[in-house]
């Protein structure tokens, strides 16, 4: 397999996105992806131009105008991504589902803030950035930025068993109520969240989706608008108010009168917390992999009603304990009871991936890097970093078992790494790109060839 055949894959994943333009204006989204990719600085329309170099055969002005006067919507954007990209990797590679014979994928949420400059940025305000807060920013850091949504694909493929793929497909941006209008109301977080499921079900809906978050989207609008068949899996409050499952009420003798409607919720239960502390019996030792090694931990599993969030419908309650206890006890839940402690705990450690994909975005791909200030720019120059993040990372993942060049190098000082990063994934497909674009035909001189692949690491490093 060549150069030519793995650059006509890539070129063929980033087709199945022109259908949402216009033939002019999917012509400039390819030579925007090719700039973007191979561009190794800040995420700027100037730079992908200098990219680009000859291939940019455009006025520069149409480059700008693809992200702020150009008819396309990133919401359709996300939907092709889903059902395209995405859909023909979960239909072939991940588990099916043995109650509804659909295949199984993960949709997990999370929130980030992408740091601007300026006061005429459109809907930029400050926000807390929760990842730079600690003791070397001396406490919490508030800065001038965007607040961005995203939900990502978690998948577990055949092909790479030992390897979590998470994959940016939803994108919305938060506004605070000044930003708002009658075109686009005022909506919490939870409630993009909720319809980033509603959303993802309606896509792809021969698919079995089951819905993460963190605590903060443990939350009633979430909940309520989960598509039929679908649970979630969350962190829950140490000190929520759980109560029992009622029992049925018991039949009274023939003629008597019945006493009110039956309870919606049993009796009151301690904490979570008191919980974790109180119970000696119960626990039992699983084993999960967390950020690709293998932990084992103490769980106990209960089932209750958490009634602030999840009405009369029992949840499966989950405390997990580190057995050599240098980390704190894990309170989680899940909205379906009969889901087991082991697939709970390994669903919310999952969870945990779209944080490396945030970091990778922000890395690798400028997510942070735009410069765009009016609105249509900012509501779509920055997503794209992370679509193209799920490009490169499906490419990767269909050719990669067949063709051992794109697999990374075992380096002496990493002997132990037993899986390919993002960075390996993004070099390998640049050191496809240069490769087909400096020399498709040519043959080199040995000397010639030297410094052709000093260049070459220069450029896809």
């Amino acid at each position: 397999m060549d150069a030519m055949t793995l650059v006509s894959a890539w070129d063929a994943l980033v087709h199945q996105l022109s259908y949402c333009f216009s033939q002019r204006t999917a012509r400039t989204w390819h030579q925007i992806v090719s700039g973007w990719i191979l561009n190794r600085g800040p995420a700027t329309v100037t730079n992908i131009i200098r990219t680009l170099g000859d291939l940019a055969d455009r006025h520069w002005t149409v480059y700008q105008k693809f992200f702020y006067q150009a008819s396309w919507r990133l919401d359709a954007m996300s939907v092709q991504l889903l059902q395209r990209v995405i859909g023909p990797l979960i239909r072939e590679q991940c588990p099916v589902d043995p109650m509804s014979g659909k295949p199984i994928a993960d949709l997990v949420f999370d929130d980030t803030t992408l740091g601007r400059y300026g006061r005429h940025v459109a809907y930029a305000s400050w926000y807390k950035d929760a990842s730079a807060s600690g003791p070397g920013h001396q406490g919490t850091v508030i800065h001038w930025a965007h607040n961005w949504l995203i939900g990502a694909v978690v998948l577990r493929l055949k092909s790479w068993p030992m390897l979590r793929w998470v994959l940016p497909a939803m994108f919305t941006l938060y506004r605070k109520r000044p930003d708002c209008d009658a075109e686009h109301p005022f909506q919490t977080r939870q409630e993009m969240a909720g319809e980033m499921a509603q959303a993802a079900t309606e896509a792809l809906p021969d698919v079995q989706w089951r819905f993460s978050g963190d605590g903060q989207y443990a939350a009633r609008p979430v909940v309520t608008q989960l598509p039929p068949n679908a649970n979630r899996v969350s962190r829950i409050r140490k000190d929520a108010a759980i109560y029992e499952v009622p029992q049925p009420p018991k039949k009274r003798p023939r003629g008597q009168n019945k006493q009110g409607r039956p309870p919606k919720k049993g009796k009151r239960m301690p904490t979570p917390l008191a919980l974790a502390r109180r119970r000696k019996n119960g626990w039992k030792t699983i084993t999960a992999f967390k950020q690709s090694r293998k932990v084992q931990r103490l769980v106990l599993g209960i089932t209750c009603q958490w009634y602030h969030v999840c009405k009369d419908v029992p949840v499966r309650l989950v405390i997990v304990r580190d057995p050599t206890g240098r980390e704190d006890d894990d309170f989680f839940f899940c909205t379906d009871a009969s889901v087991s402690e082991a697939e709970i705990v390994q669903r919310y450690y999952d969870r945990w991936g779209i944080e490396d994909a945030i970091f990778e975005g922000k890395e690798y791909l400028g997510f942070e890097d735009t410069r765009g200030w009016c609105p249509k720019t900012v509501l779509r120059q920055a997503p794209l970093a992370m679509i193209l993040l799920t490009l490169v990372k499906v490419w990767y993942a269909r050719w990669a078992p067949q063709m051992p060049s794109l697999l990374p190098k075992t380096m002496p000082w990493y002997e132990h790494k037993s899986h390919p990063s993002f960075g390996d994934m993004l070099s390998a497909l640049r050191n496809v790109l240069w490769q087909h674009r400096i020399s498709p035909n040519s043959m080199f001189l040995p000397r010639v060839y030297k410094i052709f692949k000093t260049v070459s690491f220069a450029l896809t490093g």
